[in-house]
């Protein structure tokens, strides 16, 4: 049979796209989904049945569905925004809406004329110099910042790197300094243009189980895995062992032995001779402009290095104990090397985390500005330094900065996870729902085990009324990171707001018990009761809540009040949010939570001091 949209001949004895007299490429699946939804274009074609049909059952993410049928309207000149030809209905399928014309078998053309064809050679020639130009502008100019990342026709080598592992000797002195390692192995491989590699941020989930079979069920499209032990020995010399792992083949594919010394700033060389060696084992060309990148060292005092690994440490505990003393170990190493740009990222990191979750933002957040104004002083393209500022300004409604820094930060570097939650929020603030799914999937496919995007990711899509979706996507992060005490709680959000409260009491007490406690914790616990109306379980929760000795969100605590019809002490509470600088009333307009005290004059105050009335949202970008 053969099929015609457009001008697009789809030949499924041929297996093979044309337009005119071109050939369009795509991948197999990406042609088997595409005549599948043709076949079906009567009717809503669900995910679950793609996957059975076009993958058999077998296994396969979202993201890789997300991205074929991506693929697939790329083929026929449609795309995410347009949906001409393929509609998205969100959290159920996909539907084939394009015209269609089936077109007889050759035997059948020579004996009757083709009223296809008829029709085809009828069509005005300007309609063919237009979707030809559509094409170009699809093939050469494929905005990053609004579309999905096209992962299944990027053929690039796709690496994940594991935390390097200590042989021999202090294994837990010298554990730090193999995950630091680790990182500066991953960020020079991700300076190479050709090559895809997984972020530290996920790379660092595999630390206790590195075993292929656990990393293809967590991360399918990954293709090769990069492996080391690191050993010190007493004279401070060093030897990294390095293997190269096919997980597509299931062969080791490259080894080899690095030796430096720990008290010379020629180690540094090392993580740069094992990415150009990865690289070259893989067969990917280093660009001039990267191999001056590669060469970098991050700081020339070895005594600050030693501050940065440990406040790296730190930074990765995520406690606020442990926040709190990266933050000095980062300043320790900046008074020793002022020029030592990644010490500045990280501790502003530190900071815009702590305001985030355990302090008021109103005084962190110049904490958070000083840190990266200071870190682009050294190099004013620093990405990181802007993808860390530009989601701090979303945090404290600051919209037109954050529009403004995450733009520049996704102009300098358009591969950062972190740049893409900082959009997602602030699309779910202004009520953007088509931006935050963009965002989150590009989010995913570039980081897809980052924690901060499990946990904001939920709510991006809850607050803006997704909420199928975001207790798909909650369930998801669950799987991925079944230890992390805030993805719980913030599914019983979801879950309270579906009905289903069995599941989300069951869901913050999980929260509870994983977060010992944490004022949070008991907050969402308190509202899941209050949502299934066991209003006496709410004040216990409060007052520990109140005693747990950390930041007890205001914002989070006026909902808990609404649900006890204390609307006047919630007013007082969001009115508190306020003078913090809260992150979560960038939620405010949307937060399904609310509906009942919209018509409230005190609600419309509300929308416009966080800058969220309907004046203010009509004048920010999308």
């Amino acid at each position: 049979m053969k099929y015609l949209v457009a001008d697009f001949e789809i030949d499924t004895t041929q297996f093979q796209i044309t337009f005119g007299t071109t050939a369009i490429s795509v991948e197999p699946k990406v042609f088997d989904l595409l005549v599948y939804l043709i076949e079906n274009r009567g009717r809503l074609v669900t995910r679950d049945e793609l996957f059975d049909k076009i993958w058999a059952g077998r296994e396969v993410s979202d993201t890789t569905l997300s991205n074929h049928v991506k693929s697939a309207r790329k083929a026929l000149g449609d795309n995410g925004d347009l949906q001409q030809v393929i509609k998205t209905v969100r959290g159920r399928g996909y539907q084939f809406i394009a015209e269609v014309l089936e077109l007889p078998s050759a035997n059948h053309a020579q004996n009757q004329p083709s009223v296809a064809l008829n029709k085809l050679g009828r069509l005005p020639k300007l309609a063919f110099v237009f979707i030809a130009l559509m094409l170009l502008v699809i093939a050469f100019w494929w905005p990053t910042g609004t579309t999905q990342l096209d992962v299944e026709s990027d053929t690039r080598p796709y690496i994940l790197v594991v935390p390097f592992s200590v042989s021999g000797g202090d294994r837990e002195k010298w554990q730090p300094f193999a995950d630091q390692i680790t990182r500066e192995v991953i960020l020079k491989l991700r300076q190479i243009s050709g090559l895809r590699v997984i972020p530290a941020s996920s790379a660092f989930t595999f630390k206790h189980n590195k075993s292929p079979e656990y990393i293809r069920k967590r991360l399918p499209e990954v293709d090769y895995l990069l492996d080391a032990r690191v050993s010190v020995d007493v004279s401070q010399s060093i030897q990294i062992t390095t293997e190269l792992e096919s997980l597509i083949k299931d062969d080791l594919i490259w080894n080899d032995h690095y030796r430096s010394r720990i008290d010379n700033t020629n180690f540094f060389s090392v993580q740069t001779d094992i990415a150009a060696s990865v690289s070259d084992t893989l067969k990917v060309v280093i660009l001039a402009k990267e191999q001056s990148a590669l060469s970098e060292l991050p700081t020339t005092n070895l005594k600050a290095y030693e501050l940065y690994v440990a406040g790296q440490k730190q930074l990765n505990l995520l406690t606020y104990d442990s926040l709190k003393r990266s933050i000095e170990l980062f300043s320790q190493a900046i008074k020793l090397d002022p020029h030592f740009e990644a010490a500045y990222v990280a501790k502003a990191d530190a900071f815009r985390i702590i305001m985030s979750y355990f302090e008021k933002p109103v005084e962190v957040l110049p904490d958070v500005v000083d840190s990266v104004l200071a870190a682009l002083e050294i190099r004013p393209d620093s990405a990181e330094a802007l993808s860390s500022l530009g989601l701090a300004y979303v945090f404290a409604w600051r919209w037109e900065d954050a529009w403004k820094v995450l733009n520049a930060a996704r102009k300098e570097d358009p591969n950062l996870a972190l740049t893409e939650v900082g959009f997602a929020l602030y699309y779910s603030g202004i009520g953007d729902v088509e931006g935050v799914y963009r965002s989150l999937e590009k989010a995913n496919q570039l980081d897809p085990l980052n924690i901060e995007l499990a946990d904001w990711g939920h709510w991006a899509l809850a607050m803006i009324g997704e909420n199928s979706a975001a207790i798909q996507w909650a369930k998801n992060q669950i799987q991925l990171h079944p230890e992390v005490g805030l993805i719980y709680s913030g599914a019983s959000v979801s879950a309270s707001i579906a009905g289903d409260h069995k599941r989300a009491i069951s869901l913050a007490q999980k929260g509870v018990l994983l977060d010992s406690g944490s004022a949070y914790s008991l907050l969402a616990l308190a509202q899941t009761y209050g949502h299934a109306g066991e209003l006496d379980k709410i004040p216990p929760l409060l007052m520990q809540a109140q005693s747990a000795g950390s930041y007890l969100c205001p914002y989070e605590t006026a909902i808990t009040y609404l649900l006890l019809n204390q609307t006047d002490k919630a007013f007082e509470l969001f009115n508190e949010a306020i003078a913090y600088r809260s992150n979560c009333l960038v939620f405010t307009r949307f937060d399904p939570r609310l509906n009942h005290i919209k018509s409230d004059p005190r609600y419309l105050a509300l929308l416009t001091r966080v800058g969220l009335d309907d004046g203010a949202v009509r004048q920010y970008s999308r």
